[in-house]
């Protein structure tokens, strides 16, 4: 799932095989991966906290209805940004499978200076993708990376427990919980998944609409409250 260096070893960068594969899968694993933008030398990175998968029969989907100029990418190879523009804002995806991509929603800023990349639109003005971004191979470009790790740097492990939990912004299938986050992390956008704010029993279940089988946590307390988010996707 991860590359391969010139010398044969592995790297710690996400490979092909790692997009290609179920859309929701994609979606949690891509938490806790460092999101890299700009010179290898001086990059902006963040750590991914929050996600949606927006998969295939999807009518939120913004390739429900077929290719168009706007969506082309998202029929690329898996691994290819998507990028579009909403509400004076951009947002950027990750392809997976033809027509289905996975939603960038917010980060954990790892570089100094970085400005509240919660939220989709605030995570990409933070790390500065804009819509030239759009169709840029992440597997291979060097602009646009992602990685379990930063080079030299040990696998830190466990990422922390994963909740999940009906999709925001948008009026079609919003009911389905689509939306991944990391519990307790204070970068995830707000409204907050249920179990955010604490975890306190596990119990498998699988991710309606997501082709594959995944475990969520369960809590009995109640979301944390809260404001929307600046950054609305209504109309993906």
């Amino acid at each position: 799932m991860v590359g391969r260096s010139r010398t044969g070893g592995s790297s710690s960068r996400l490979g092909r095989r790692f997009f290609d594969r179920p859309t929701a899968r994609v979606a949690r694993e891509l938490l806790g991966v460092l999101l890299s933008v700009g010179p290898a030398r001086d990059p902006r990175v963040v750590r991914i906290v929050e996600t949606e998968a927006y998969v295939g029969r999807d009518p939120a989907n913004h390739a429900f209805r077929g290719p168009t100029r706007r969506n082309r990418s998202m029929f690329g190879r898996p691994g290819t940004l998507y990028v579009y523009r909403i509400h004076q804002v951009v947002c950027a995806n990750l392809v997976t499978r033809p027509g289905e991509a996975v939603l960038l929603r917010a980060g954990e800023p790892l570089t100094p200076g970085l400005v509240g990349p919660s939220g989709p639109g605030r995570l990409c003005r933070s790390l500065g993708i804009a819509l030239d971004d759009d169709g840029t191979d992440v597997v291979r470009g060097g602009r646009v990376s992602l990685a379990r790790r930063r080079p030299g740097e040990r696998d830190r492990g466990g990422r922390g427990a994963v909740v999940a939990g009906p999709r925001i912004g948008i009026r079609r299938a919003a009911d389905r919980p689509l939306r991944f986050a990391l519990a307790g992390n204070p970068w995830v956008s707000r409204p907050r998944p249920p179990g955010w704010a604490g975890i306190t029993a596990a119990s498998p279940r699988s991710s309606r609409g997501g082709g594959a089988s995944s475990r969520t946590r369960t809590t009995r307390r109640r979301p944390s409250g809260g404001g929307r988010s600046g950054d609305r996707t209504v109309g993906r």
